[in-house]
């Protein structure tokens, strides 16, 4: 999984670097009729994910669980992307989509056990994500967005038990789960100056069944 991940960062930047043959990374693309076609643009974005995989076991568990929490995990990623037509760029980022901490209680059920079971679930997840975005201009300034592409995609999750029959053990099981599925997303960016912008947006990883809502800041050749 590891390699295939190389890999697919290896093609991207293979993609974006054939856009310096038109220009240089801090100057002007060689596009002549200034629509943007074969500019560069790298930027990174912070914000907050949700999982709706605990959402999900909080739903079928119903009772059985006591005050378990679903958070909302802090994540980030950095993009970059080379614009092929006016309204039409190639997209390529590494996500991160941090670290989701679900704790909460089995009650006391009798004859199985005499004390609750504290529960807590730990999840991780990562990846690489290739899109195809496609813009339109609503101001001379605000452009929205719209994306669709593939996310490879690394996901560890931990399972600890406590208080487990009567030596009042704790038992911890680990899982790695990795795949590349559909990611879908949205947003609008704001345009400063013809360098500097700022975007937000909201983006769904199928594979992960989860959602990333961020804002941050981009660069672009002009």
């Amino acid at each position: 999984m590891k390699k295939s991940i190389l890999l697919m960062v290896a093609m991207t930047a293979f993609s974006a670097s054939s856009a310096f043959a038109g220009g240089s990374l801090f100057g002007e693309s060689s596009s002549s009729d200034g629509s943007g076609a074969g500019a560069m643009y790298g930027g990174a974005s912070i914000g907050q994910a949700s999982d709706s995989t605990c959402n999900s076991v909080v739903d079928q568990s119903g009772a059985l669980l006591g005050d378990i929490n679903c958070p909302t995990p802090s994540a980030w990623k950095v993009f970059g992307g080379y614009k092929v037509a006016p309204n039409l760029a190639v997209e390529g980022a590494y996500v991160d989509l941090g670290e989701s901490a679900s704790d909460g209680t089995i009650p006391i059920i009798p004859g199985l056990n005499t004390a609750a079971n504290a529960t807590n679930l730990t999840s991780t997840a990562t990846g690489v994500n290739v899109s195809g975005v496609a813009s339109v201009a609503a101001t001379d300034q605000i452009n929205l967005f719209g994306k669709a592409g593939m996310m490879m995609w690394d996901k560890e999750t931990s399972v600890t038990v406590k208080n487990v029959g009567s030596t009042a053990a704790t038992v911890t099981q680990k899982t790695a789960t990795d795949g590349v599925d559909l990611s879908l997303g949205a947003g609008a960016e704001y345009k400063i100056n013809d360098n500097w912008g700022v975007r937000g947006e909201v983006e769904h990883f199928d594979g992960l069944n989860a959602n990333l809502y961020s804002a941050g800041a981009t660069f672009t050749t002009f």
